[in-house]
């Protein structure tokens, strides 16, 4: 392989190409399977390809002297928390997450619940090339046809609501509380709903109803009009929309606005400061939180921590020092009650218990927040070249970052789930922004064409 397979959210890809087709599916169960030994927690999302690349792990796994424990459809968050808590040597996520259907992937979690380390990783990738003997299948599979739906007949959702709801008051503390849920059709369909309504709020739901093709399409958090259409139809309190593996939420208020990540995180800065529980006073950010957030963090005393996007590298500096509260704009948003990966359900019970006890709505909580412009916009690739071989690229950015200098922020960079070369500027001036990414995006083409 002359490239890495795992990206920063595990191998994806489109499904039935490698490397998600047949034969390396199966050398990448048999790769986790030494790697990981004893009982595996095994969980899908809604698409059309999960129960297929499942069965395929399974015959890989079964090669060693690991074994499956099948969780069913169960969002990732829940695979995390419940391999940390369960004794599992380790668990096994099949989701791409907010991408559409046609994608698939793999996320590999350990046995404390964390996403694998980098060394882990490259340990797994080359058992892999060992496995194929030095060569990758090329062919490309047929998905076979199979009806996907939400419903799971295992214990474990159960299991993962009683592990959230243990940090939680006990009883009916939301009724009275009306909220919109988008399940994305995927793997919140079930779960989401299940635990809101035991805690007493009234639902109104909606895309929760998968077909094995609808995950993600055109609703869940990265499709949002759905969201606030229904919310315009409805007098919820809020409303929130997930992607199709749960590990992120975004909120629409009943005013009708966008309550992002950077905004809940600024939400809950304050009430974790204001309740003694924001020790130390940092909050941990990534090259995409918006500047505002900064600024306004850094005037109640609070300094925001920025490191790469991906909620591992979020994660991975809040062990480090000792933060208890980080997130992305996209609404992964970690806190430190278990100690893991993002949790979309895990927000929704924080947002909601926040509201709640101050007797206070999503609007009134985050009145004062204002975003600065930022425009993001991404350029396919079929080849990511290193951004220093890039001269045009590199002429352009130098004056756009003249221009931004105390007003604003750039960002390039790979996406590392996707074959796309981000542009992000964000400034107190949105013509300004669109000018400077559509001259970033030309040079770009420039470059990208000589090669």
């Amino acid at each position: 392989m002359s490239s890495r397979l795992f990206g920063t959210d595990g191998i994806r890809a489109h499904a039935g190409e490698f490397p998600l087709n047949a034969s390396a599916v199966a050398a990448i169960g048999q790769a986790i399977g030494e790697k990981l030994g004893g009982r595996i927690l095994v969980g899908q999302d809604t698409r059309l390809s999960s129960p297929w690349i499942h069965s395929l792990l399974e015959q890989g796994i079964a090669r060693t002297s690991a074994s499956i424990e099948d969780a069913g459809v169960i969002p990732t968050p829940a695979i995390a928390l419940l391999a940390k808590t369960n004794g599992f040597s380790g668990g096994v996520m099949i989701s791409a997450s907010h991408n559409p259907y046609e994608d698939n992937g793999i996320k590999i979690f350990s046995p404390d619940g964390r996403k694998l380390s980098d060394d882990a990783e490259i340990e797994i990738e080359s058992r892999i090339a060992g496995i194929f003997g030095g060569s990758c299948a090329k062919t490309i599979d047929t998905i076979p046809s199979r009806k996907v739906g939400a419903a799971n007949s295992t214990p474990w959702p159960s299991r993962y609501e009683e592990l959230l709801l243990s940090h939680f008051p006990a009883g009916k503390w939301l009724k009275g509380v009306r909220i919109v849920v988008d399940c994305a059709n995927g793997a919140m369909s079930q779960v989401a709903p299940s635990l809101l309504e035991k805690l007493g709020a009234k639902l109104t739901v909606i895309n929760a109803a998968p077909t094995g093709t609808n995950i993600n399409a055109e609703c869940g958090a990265v499709h949002l009009d759905a969201l606030t259409n229904a919310m315009r139809e409805t007098t919820a309190d809020f409303g929130v929309a997930f992607d199709g593996d749960g590990d992120r939420s975004m909120f629409v208020s009943s005013g009708g606005r966008l309550i992002d990540g950077d905004a809940v995180l600024l939400l809950m800065a304050r009430r974790l400061k204001h309740h003694g529980q924001l020790n130390p006073p940092v909050v941990v950010g990534t090259q995409m939180t918006n500047f505002a957030l900064e600024r306004m963090l850094a005037a109640e005393g609070i300094a925001l921590k920025r490191v790469g996007v991906g909620d591992r590298y979020i994660f991975e500096e809040m062990q480090k020092s000792g933060a208890v509260l980080g997130g992305e704009p996209s609404g992964h948003l970690i806190f430190s009650d278990f100690k893991l990966s993002g949790d979309g359900l895990l927000t929704v019970l924080k947002v909601a218990e926040a509201t709640v006890a101050e007797h206070a709505s999503f609007d009134e909580l985050t009145r004062d927040w204002e975003p600065f412009p930022q425009l993001l916009r991404g350029v396919r690739v079929k080849e990511k070249v290193p951004l220093e071989k890039m001269p045009a690229l590199q002429a352009r950015m130098k004056e756009a970052l003249h221009q931004l200098e105390g007003r604003g922020r750039l960002v390039i960079r790979y996406s590392g789930t996707e074959p796309l070369l981000r542009v992000m500027i964000e400034s107190d001036d949105a013509h300004r922004n669109d000018r400077l990414v559509s001259e970033i995006i030309e040079a770009i083409g420039g470059d990208l064409n000589g090669h």
